[in-house]
């Protein structure tokens, strides 16, 4: 490695690392990031959360940086891992294209694209998964300067190990097959007897990492009979094959179209159309300049992207991560071939090549033709550069999560008011918000918490015991109705009026008029039924009586009371600005809908002289200002809307008894 390039990389990657940590998610989030703030918690985790690997690095992590808040911690474990990405793709561009310049540019490049910044700010696995991927092409690099058996071995290593944080690491073995294979003189002496065992050897040393989630199906109470029932009852739950069955290839054909427009989207997303077109150059440089790499970042490209299309999940963006990953690489080769092109006498930003790299003729003369004057090339460089950070300011205000306390917030009202002496809670909820209350840590310790599905056949002795100690049970409101639906009348279910859970239209009632005001409305999904009446209602009191439009998305903006300065409906993401009071508002939807279930920092945002106030989520999402310029928020038929609680309270039950 050389010493001016891993500086080169260490920068960048601090340059990264901070960039998250201000923009860090300050503690609890839904969905799968409560699962892995819940496990770090308790630090117990089950075959079915098989990432080994991401665990067995992050706890003593969580453990030494941030034992009082592990929640935060983990999240920071996700930043770093972000960080040192980043600064690994710049290392890895600069060596293979002998271009600083072009190691500037994919490091940045990736760090700044919008799907891996709000990963790298909570507590997820692909940045480590990231992380590993170019671990192992730097090990490629390592075995392409000197072809032996040993330095194969570490390439199979470092393939063995990240398998440990994510099966999808099997993509990448085509492409690793179609590298050795373009770049070995003779890559039949590759199949030997000799080597294929010494791979597999490899193999099961890394599938090790697996032996405690092993070990614990074998241990569980009712495990099957048999040791080949256990396994297959391990591999059931670590494929998690019961879903993936009906997911893998399990987009229908005739979404196809629809599929590839979202393909594009998200790709522009990331990089911007100048960025994409930087990329496909970085392909054609590297296919006349350093062909194994081409092939590997264009079939690892093809084979990440198309599994990720075709897996019919409810966050397909997280799964084109990897074929972010490879067009940031290749944008990086497209600025090298620019370099090369324009300045190929510029030492600071061009590297030397390598010995074992094919050399090109030097040119003949001091401007050879095709070449361009030197203060032309430095500006292009600087132009792509600029555009780079121009790329990270915009997106700087919609990644960052660092004020962002609804995941507490949501823990905190579900539990208000109640302690061990005079409550248990019941509840029913999705799983993504259930992932929350676990954790949550000690909270669910401290007051008594079941989940009804665990309760529901002895529900009734479970109400007369803490009855009996003076505790009442309170439900949250989709328990509330599965007790209803199940008891009728043999329980005294009251609704609980602390916390409030107004109405869309109530909440409404007490916005001032004149306010300026957005709302956005995107398909709810089934666990959260919207109201059309109470949106309808609504809509009389803030926007003059406007009607619902048909569309996946839907903005009103305007001034309370008035009609709406801006009232569109739409099947596709957009963006758009409307000005209210003399204040510019921006509106964008970062999301893919009906596909996208759920998004980790919202389905888009709200700006306000370039400072979000609005996290746009599934649902109805509401934003006023008051008359100092605070913003104020409501949700509703979402997974932050507010919900009752209901009681069966002990008072009422004993004079029900009597």
């Amino acid at each position: 490695m050389r010493g001016a390039d891993a500086a080169l990389a260490a920068v960048v990657a601090t340059a990264a690392f901070v960039v998250f940590t201000l923009t860090l998610l300050p503690g609890i989030d839904l969905g799968d990031t409560g699962s892995f703030q819940a496990a770090i918690t308790y630090q117990i985790t089950s075959a079915r959360q098989a990432y080994p690997l991401y665990f067995n690095l992050a706890i003593p992590f969580v453990q030494l940086t941030g034992p009082a808040n592990p929640a935060r911690a983990l999240n920071l474990f996700s930043a770093l891992c972000g960080a040192i990405s980043a600064g690994l793709l710049t290392w890895l561009v600069a060596t293979v294209t002998a271009s600083r310049a072009g190691g500037i540019v994919a490091g940045l490049l990736l760090a700044v694209s919008y799907t891996f910044w709000t990963q790298a700010v909570i507590a997820e696995v692909y940045t480590l998964h990231l992380t590993l991927i170019g671990l192992v092409l730097a090990a490629l690099i390592s075995w392409q300067q000197h072809q032996t058996l040993t330095r194969l071995a570490l390439v199979c290593a470092a393939y063995a190990l990240a398998f440990g944080n994510h099966l999808s690491t099997i993509l990448l073995l085509p492409s690793l097959i179609a590298f050795i294979a373009v770049a070995h003189p003779r890559p039949l002496d590759l199949v030997r007897p000799r080597v294929l065992a010494g791979g597999m050897l490899i193999a099961a040393v890394g599938a090790l990492q697996y032996l405690p989630l092993i070990l614990r199906t074998w241990s569980d109470v009712g495990a099957p009979e048999g040791w080949t029932a256990r396994l297959a009852e391990f591999w059931f739950d670590v494929t998690k094959a019961d879903w993936r069955a009906t997911m893998m290839l399990g987009v229908p054909a005739n979404e196809a179209t629809v599929r590839l427009a979202m393909w594009a989207w998200d790709a522009r997303q990331q990089f911007g159309v100048a960025g994409l077109a930087l990329a496909v150059l970085g392909i054609a440089g590297l296919w006349l300049r350093h062909r194994p790499w081409a092939w590997l970042v264009g079939t690892a490209y093809i084979v990440n992207t198309a599994f990720a299309l075709t897996y019919n999940v409810g966050d397909t963006h997280v799964f084109l991560l990897p074929g972010h990953y490879f067009t940031a690489f290749a944008a990086g080769a497209g600025m090298a071939f620019i370099a090369s092109y324009m300045m190929p006498t510029i030492s600071s930003l061009t590297c030397p090549p390598e010995p074992w790299r094919r050399r090109t003729p030097r040119p003949t003369s001091a401007m050879p033709a095709g070449r361009w004057p030197r203060p032309i090339g430095l500006s292009a460089v600087a132009l792509v550069l600029l555009y780079v950070g121009w790329r990270g300011w915009t997106t700087w205000p919609v990644t960052d999560r660092h004020l962002d306390h609804r995941g507490d917030q949501f823990v905190e009202r579900t539990f208000f008011g109640l302690s061990a002496r005079d409550a248990l809670l019941v509840t029913s909820m999705p799983w993504d918000q259930e992932n929350a209350l676990y954790a949550a840590g000690q909270t669910p310790h401290a007051i008594p918490w079941v989940r009804l599905n665990e309760v529901m056949l002895h529900f009734p002795y479970l109400v007369r015991d803490n009855l009996s100690i003076g505790r009442d049970v309170v439900l949250t409101a989709d328990a509330a109705a599965k007790v209803i639906a199940a008891y009728g009348s043999h329980f005294p279910v009251l609704r609980d009026n602390f916390p409030p859970a107004a109405s869309l239209a109530e909440t409404v009632e007490r916005i001032p008029r004149g306010s300026p005001y957005a709302m956005t409305i995107l398909t709810s999904l089934p666990d959260y039924a919207l109201d059309e009446n109470d949106v309808a209602e609504a809509l009389r009191g803030l926007a003059g009586g406007s009607q619902r439009q048909n569309g996946r998305y839907e903005v009103i903006a305007g001034i309370a009371g008035e009609n709406p300065s801006l009232h569109l409906a739409t099947d596709r993401p957009l963006v758009k600005d409307v000005l209210l009071a003399g204040e510019s508002l921006h509106v964008r939807f970062d999301s893919w809908l009906p596909f996208d279930t759920f998004r980790r920092g919202g389905f888009g945002h709200v700006l306000l002289r370039g400072r979000r106030i609005l996290f746009v989520e599934r649902g109805v999402s509401l934003v006023w200002l008051q008359r100092d310029g605070t913003p104020e928020v409501a949700y509703a038929a979402g997974v932050f809307a507010p919900q009752p609680r209901y009681r069966i309270p002990v008072a009422t039950s004993r004079l029900a008894s009597r």
